[in-house]
C-alpha cells in the first residue's frame, strides 16, 4: 500500500531545494539506504567545492516530490533509487504512455543490441516523417549489482571488482576508491607513485577517447579513418603492454601507491610509442575540420542549450563554453604541468567530437610532461587500513566528473555508492533526441560519451 508524505512535508522539502538552487548550488549526488521500516535519502549539493546535504527519512512505499522539478540532472539518480528501494517520486509532469500517443505517429524500436550502439540500451521512438517526436529509453541491461556485491568484502576484492565495472573508466573508478581508502586511513602517497598514477590515468583517458573516436568514424561511415584510429589503438596497446599485460591497466593500483615501480627506460619507451600518435590524430582532426560535408552534418544535430549544458559534465559542458577542469579535483600533481582545458562555443555533435581529438592530444602531452619530471623514490606507502569512517571523493574520469561515497571499517567495505558522468548527463538525453532524423541517432548518441556500464552498477 502506497503512502504519501503530508503536503506540509513536501512543501518543506521543496523549499529547501529551491533555497539551495537560488544560491547556485548544484545537485551532486543522491544516496539511499534502508532503515527499519523506512528509507533514508541524502541529497548532496555542491557550490565551489563546498558540500551541503538535505537528509530525510520516509516510510517504506511512500510517494515524495521529485527533485527534477528543481534539479533536472537528478532524474537518472532518482530512477536508480526507485528501482532499488520501496519509494516513488512524483513529478508535476504526468508520464505519457506510448500506447496512448497520437495515432499519426509511427513507433520505431531500437536496441537493446544494435551494431552502432556501444552498449545495450533500449529506445522506443515515436516518429513523424522519419524524425523523432518523443523518445522512451529503458536502461538496466548492464546491471550487475556490483555495489551490493562490494558490501562486506575486503578492500583488494572490491578494487578488483571496481576496475572491471567499465571497459573505459574502470581504472578511474578503482583509483577514486583507493583515494577514499587512503583518505579514511590518512595514508600519504609517495611523490613518485602520484606521478605514475597520473601517467596511468591519462593513458586510460587516451584509450577511452580513442574508442569514442573509433565509434564516431563507424557512424560516419569513414572506413579509412576508422582504420587509422584502429592503428592508433594498436599503438596504445603496444605502449600499455610495456607496462602491463592488460590494456585496461587493471591490477596495478594498490592502497598507498602502485604495486611495483616502472623503470624509467620503460616509461620512455612507452612514451615514444604514444608520441607517434600526435601527427596522425592532428591530421584526422584537421581533415574533418576542413570537410564541409562532415562539419555541416555534425553541427546540425545534437545541439545542447547552454542552460542545460552548464549543469552537465564532460564534453557536453565544455563544448558549450564552460571550462570545467575535473583534473583540479584530483590530488595528483596536475598543478605542476602546463595545460589548458579545451572548450568550444556551441555544444553539438561536431564540437564534442573535435574535443575528443583535443582531449586525446592533451593526455599525450600530460604523459610526456610527467615522464620528463617524475621524481625517484618509493612507489608505495602503506600503514594498514585499520580506521573506520566514510569519505566522499570527487575525481576525473575520461568523460567528466566521477563521485564515490565509501564507508570502511578496517579492511572491510561497509558502504559504497558510485555516480559517474553518465548518471548525470543521461537525464537530459530525451531533450537532445527530439527532432533528430532516425539515421542520425547513432552519431548523436555516440557523441555524448555514455558509459552505461559505469552508470548501471
Amino acid at each position: 500500500m502506497e503512502r504519501s508524505w503530508s503536503e506540509k512535508q513536501s512543501r518543506t522539502l521543496m523549499g529547501k531545494w529551491f533555497g539551495y538552487k537560488s544560491q547556485d548550488y548544484r545537485l551532486l549526488f543522491i544516496k539511499a539506504s534502508d532503515e527499519e521500516g523506512s528509507v533514508r535519502l541524502e541529497y548532496m549539493l555542491e557550490k565551489n567545492g563546498y558540500i551541503e546535504s538535505v537528509d530525510i527519512s520516509i516510510p517504506e512505499n511512500s510517494a515524495i516530490p521529485s527533485v527534477t522539478a528543481v534539479f533536472p540532472e537528478g532524474a537518472q539518480m532518482q530512477k536508480e533509487i526507485a528501482d532499488t528501494y520501496p519509494v516513488r517520486f512524483i513529478s508535476n509532469e504526468d508520464e505519457i504512455n506510448p500506447d496512448e500517443e497520437q495515432n499519426d505517429l509511427l513507433t520505431v524500436e531500437w536496441g537493446p543490441f544494435h551494431p552502432l550502439l556501444q552498449e545495450p540500451v533500449f529506445f522506443r521512438f515515436l516518429t513523424r516523417d522519419d524524425a523523432v517526436n518523443k523518445a522512451y529509453i529503458e536502461t538496466g541491461y548492464n546491471y550487475r549489482g556490483v555495489e551490493p556485491l562490494c558490501i562486506g568484502e575486503k578492500i583488494p576484492h572490491v578494487l578488483d571488482m571496481l576496475e572491471r565495472i567499465s571497459s573505459v573508466n574502470g581504472f578511474s573508478i578503482g583509483l577514486a576508491f583507493l583515494r577514499a581508502v587512503e583518505k579514511v586511513n590518512m595514508i600519504v602517497i609517495p611523490d613518485r607513485a602520484k606521478y605514475l598514477r597520473l601517467i596511468l590515468r591519462e593513458m586510460s583517458f587516451l584509450r577511452a577517447n580513442l574508442f569514442s573516436l573509433s565509434h564516431i568514424t563507424q557512424c560516419l561511415g569513414l572506413l579509412s579513418d576508422n582504420s587509422d584510429i584502429f592503428k592508433l589503438i594498436s599503438l596504445y596497446n603496444e605502449a600499455a603492454s610495456l607496462i602491463t599485460g592488460d590494456p585496461q591497466l587493471k591490477g596495478i593500483l594498490v592502497p598507498g601507491g602502485i604495486k611495483s615501480d616502472i623503470e624509467p627506460e620503460t616509461l620512455f619507451q612507452a612514451n615514444a610509442v604514444l608520441q607517434e600518435m600526435v601527427q596522425e590524430l592532428t591530421a584526422i582532426r584537421n581533415r574533418w575540420n576542413s570537410t564541409g560535408a562532415i562539419t555541416g552534418r555534425m553541427s546540425a544535430i545534437g545541439k545542447i542549450d547552454k542552460d542545460i549544458a552548464r549543469v552537465m559534465t564532460g564534453r557536453a559542458a565544455r563544448s558549450a563554453g564552460f571550462p570545467e577542469d575535473t583534473r583540479k579535483l584530483s590530488d595528483l600533481p596536475y598543478h605542476v604541468l602546463s595545460y589548458k582545458v579545451p572548450v568550444a562555443g556551441e555544444s553539438n555533435c561536431f564540437t564534442r567530437t573535435m574535443l575528443m581529438f583535443e582531449d586525446s592530444l592533451l593526455s599525450i602531452s600530460l604523459i610526456d610532461q610527467a615522464i620528463e619530471i617524475i621524481p625517484r623514490g618509493d612507489v608505495k606507502a602503506y600503514n594498514g587500513t585499520r580506521n573506520k569512517g566514510e569519505a566522499i571523493i570527487r575525481e576525473p574520469e575520461a568523460f567528466g566528473e566521477l563521485i564515490l561515497s565509501v564507508g570502511l571499517e578496517g579492511n572491510i567495505v561497509t558502504d559504497i555508492k558510485i555516480r559517474n558522468s553518465s548518471s548525470l548527463n543521461f537525464s537530459f538525453l530525451n531533450s537532445f533526441l527530439a527532432g533528430t532524423e532516425l539515421n542520425e541517432l547513432p552519431l548523436l548518441i555516440s557523441s555524448l560519451d555514455l558509459d552505461l556500464s559505469g552508470m548501471e552498477k
